[in-house]
Formats: structure tokens, sequence, C-alpha cells
């Protein structure tokens, strides 16, 4: 058994970095909040509120599901739909939650091998990290699954070397079992611990014949099956198709391991992210000098979860941004690891001969600040824009290899939007988008949107000139009260209101083909709206004070 590590390797907090620390969580919450309730719902966000329309509380908790809509946050969604409504910031504030959670949390979870400044650092670069701020502005589990990812293995930790029933027990029991339901890919990282525990306990047996640690492993081990067998045992019997098809489908590749770092170390610049890596593995060997069982345990940990993600052949593993989603839980320790590789750096550098903390500090709002600058996150409008989990900006760091940048690379921004934004220079204007592509691979609402600077909704069609559409809400369906759609059939009848809708009779090419009579919306806008304002390329724009126009 592993002797117990000491209390914090260093002096204790200073008011100064106390201080420091509630406005570096302040910023961090700020950059998850912010408007949050105003973004669009894109991409994967749709796959729990289709279930929501399409399927009862029975069917949600029995089915993974083909498009994995996370069964214990559509059950949410369920009950919220039913009850007080859902919208899109009741869908996304658990994920804001536990965005700001790990903020705190997982500094405190590392004070016992991490310095005071060390921590502060930690705690800047998760208040920054572009891969975390995302997840925790969007309705998946990613955001929750970081946070037990990253709290499960020091609560492991310190349980195993307590040698008793603890706190700290039951917290990683949660952060498995919970975050196995919220995505069984979570296990990977939350169960790994016992590839370490196991064979620890096995040689007490043998070199001591005490069977106590080997009881605690088993014991542990059966209360997190027991626990995932009661959540999980009904949608892997039912629907074990939904896994299966999605596994041993695509493979990882050295470019895939080159994304994912990227995505880790939150910048678009490979020199930088390597640079972060390095500093990963400095703080590696630093963390093997305090504690160095603990981190060969980390090592482990990582190794194992990762081969077991890359060999699951998982579909889209191939993408950089799956593969780093899927071990997202790894993603805050991989960040405590390069603040202490940095600070260590730098000890190493001044051979203690000059003010190191003051260097540090420096060294650390410098790598923050490079960051920073060579992420997306200053180049994204915060205050203005309604797509900011649009992949354009989150697919891949590094623009030039972004393929749907590369994808939207020939939409051309029409006129119009720039008269638009000319008559609103404030942007007060409201213009309802219709129809739309859910997915950001043919969605180029977001370059509109940074032309003309105004609010946006999405106009669902559904029922003026078309049947039910995937992408659009089930108008039957109740307690759905979204801020940032709208349907066209209540502006014709006066019922809603907008500026401008900008309807397109044609989808962008390659896009999925949108199933509706265009001509029949055409001519229903034009009976309530009159002529149209402006009209190019088969997109005509409607605007509420035609006499101005």
């Amino acid at each position: 058994m592993e002797a117990e590590a000491g209390r914090h390797p260093g002096p204790a907090w200073r008011p100064w970095q106390r201080l420091l620390a509630v406005w570096v969580v302040l910023g961090g919450a700020l950059l998850r909040g912010f408007r949050v309730s105003q973004q669009l719902l894109l991409d994967d966000e749709w796959h729990a509120l289709n279930a929501v329309q399409d399927h009862d509380y029975h069917w949600i908790f029995s089915h993974l599901g083909h498009a994995d809509h996370s069964i214990p946050l559509t059950l949410l969604y369920e009950v919220l739909s039913r009850t007080i409504g859902l919208d899109e910031l009741a869908m996304r504030l658990p994920s804001v939650a536990a965005g700001i959670a790990t903020l705190v949390l997982i500094p405190w979870l590392l004070r016992h091998w991490l310095k005071p400044g060390e921590q502060l650092l930690l705690l800047a670069l998760l208040a920054i990290s572009p891969l975390l701020v995302n997840y925790s502005r969007i309705a998946r589990p990613y955001a929750l699954l970081s946070l037990f990812g990253a709290a499960a293995l020091p609560l492991a930790w310190r349980w195993w070397q307590r040698q008793r029933p603890a706190p700290n027990a039951w917290a990683w029991y949660v952060c498995t079992v919970l975050g196995g339901w919220l995505n069984p890919v979570m296990l990977a990282t939350t169960t790994a611990p016992f590839l370490w525990f196991l064979p620890s306990a096995l040689r007490t047996v043998r070199r001591e014949a005490r069977y106590g640690p080997l009881i605690r492993v088993c014991g542990m081990a059966i209360l997190m099956v027991s626990g995932l067998a009661l959540l999980l045992f009904v949608p892997l019997s039912v629907d074990w198709a939904s896994l299966a098809v999605k596994s041993g489908v695509h493979e990882a590749t050295a470019g895939t391991a080159l994304v994912a770092l990227g995505l880790f170390a939150g910048t678009g610049s490979t020199p930088l992210a390597l640079a972060m890596l390095a500093f990963a593995v400095l703080g590696w060997f630093e963390l093997q000098r305090r504690d160095a069982a603990f981190a060969r345990f980390l090592l482990l940990v990582a190794a194992a979860a990762t081969a077991a993600v890359v060999l699951s052949g998982a579909e889209w593993i191939g993408h950089g941004i799956v593969l780093a989603r899927y071990l997202i839980g790894l993603l805050p320790l991989f960040l405590a690891l390069a603040a202490l590789g940095l600070f260590c750096s730098v000890e190493w550098a001044t051979h203690n001969a000059m003010p190191v903390g003051m260097i540090q500090a420096m060294a650390g709002i410098g790598l923050a600040s490079v960051l920073a600058l060579s992420g997306p996150l200053l180049a994204q409008d915060f205050h203005r824009s309604q797509f900011l989990h649009h992949m354009w900006w989150q697919f891949d760091y590094d623009a030039e290899r972004n393929p749907i940048r590369t994808a939207l690379a020939d939409v051309r921004v029409p006129d119009f939007y720039r008269d638009i934004a000319a008559a609103h220079p404030d942007g007060d204007a409201l213009i309802v988008e219709a129809p739309w592509h859910l997915e950001s691979n043919w969605n180029a609402l977001p370059l509109y949107q940074r032309v003309h600077g105004q609010n946006v909704q999405v106009g669902f069609v559904g029922g003026l000139c078309a049947g039910d559409l995937y992408g659009e809400l089930d108008r039957a369906v109740a307690g759905l009260e979204f801020r940032n759609f709208v349907w066209l059939q209540d502006l014709v009848a006066g019922s809603a209101q907008a500026d401008y809708v900008v309807f397109r009779a044609r989808a962008l090419p390659g896009a999925r083909p949108i199933e509706m009579d265009a001509a029949a919306c055409a001519t229903r806008l034009q009976e309530a709206w009159g002529e149209p304002w402006r009209s190019a390329e088969g997109i005509m724009v409607f605007r509420r004070d035609r006499a101005s126009g």
C-alpha cells in the first residue's frame, strides 16, 4: 500500500492569491454563462431535444439512442418540458454549473500535490480553456464528464491511501456511476484506477497475507457494477445495437492526436500545442519527484483510458474533436501538469538565484495570454454572436485545417445583410432566417451575423409549406418554450413579430435537402408582408416596415 501523500507542498495561499483566484473564477464563470440563453441550439444539442419531442420517459430511460441523447440529461429535459417548460437556458444550466464547479473543485482536489501558485495558474488555464468554455455552454454532457473524470482520479487515490471508507470513496462512486450513465465512454477514465488498485491489493495478499485491500477493491467494484447495472442494464439490453453500430467503425491517426492536442492545449498553433505537451511532460516528472506513486498512477490511468477509447474504433474517432471529447476527463489534469511544468522549469532555469515567484507569475500570465491570443476566444464576438458553439470555431482551432471552414469557404454573404447593418447600427433589429440546417457543416448563419450584427431567430416552415421536418420543433409537444425559434405561420398570422424575414428557396450546394413547397411559403409571406424588400439568387427578404423600403 502506498504511503499517504503529505499535506500540500508549500506555503499557504496569500491574501492576494485568494483575491486573484476569486476574480479568475468570476471571469471563467462569465465566459461560461454570458448570453448562454441566446445561443441557438446546434448540432448534437438536438439529440436530446428530438428524444423529448418524439418519446416518453420509458423510451428515454430504456434506449441509448443511435444519436446518443445522454439518458439522465434527456430525462431532466422531459421533466422540465412537462412541468415548468423547457428552453435554451434550462437545457444548458447543468453544463454551465458543471463548468463553474470545475474551476473551483479541480484545483482544490489537487491541493495535495500543487503549490498555491500552481493551483492559481491551473485555475486560469481552466478558466480560458476554449474546449471547457464551449462544453460549458452547450446542452451536452461533456462539461459534467470533464468534472467527473478529473475529480474521480484524485478522489480514488485518496480513498486508496487512507485504507478506510471515506467521503472520497462515495464521491468517486458518484463520479463513476453518474458519469457512466451520462455517457458510457466516461467509464474508460473513471474505472481505470482499478488497474492500479487490484494489482496492488494482490501484491499485499502475496507478500503480507493481508486481504483487507483486496476486499476493499472488490467491494468498491461490486458497488459500482451494481449501480451501473441499475441504470444501464435496461438500455444496454434493449438497445445494444445503438452502441454496437458505433463501435469498430473508424480509427484514430497521428493527425487525430495532433488536432486533439491542440484542442486540449486551447490553441490553433501546433508549436504552442507541442510546447504545452512539453510542459505537461516536465510537470509529470516534477510530480513524480513529489509523489512518485501518484504520478505513475496518473500515467497508467491516462494511457489506459486513451487506449480504450482509441481501440474502440468509435464512430468519427478519426476526428480530433471526438477523441478530445471522449477523453475530456483528462483535460483538467493535462492543464495541471502543464502549469506544474511551467513553474518548475522557471525554477530550474533560475536556479533559485532570482525572485522565482515573480518570474513564475509573469511566465504564467504570459502563457495564458499567448494561449488566449492563439485560440478562438478572442476572435469570437461574445457580445453579439448567437453561434459561439458553431463548428466554424470549435472543430479545430487551426483555421486552415478546419473542414467546416473549408465546407463554408465558398459561401458569399449577400449584400442585403450589409444594408441591414447600415440601417440598424445599434443591432436592434430581429432577423428571422428560414429554413435552416441545424448541422454546422451547412449552417452559414454565423457568417451572416458577423456582417449584419442583428439578433437572429430561426423560422420554422412546418405548418406553412411543409410537414414535420428534421431540425424543427413539433408544435404539438407542449412545454417547448424556446426563445430563438419561431414559426413562419405565426409571423404570417401576426401573432409573432420580426423586422426581417429571410427566406431561401434552396439550400447551400451539397446540403441536406429540405422537403418543402418553397413557392407556397413565398406566396404566403408575400400576402402577409407584401413584395420582397430585396431578392437575389433564390433568396427573398421581407421587411416589416414596407413603406420605408
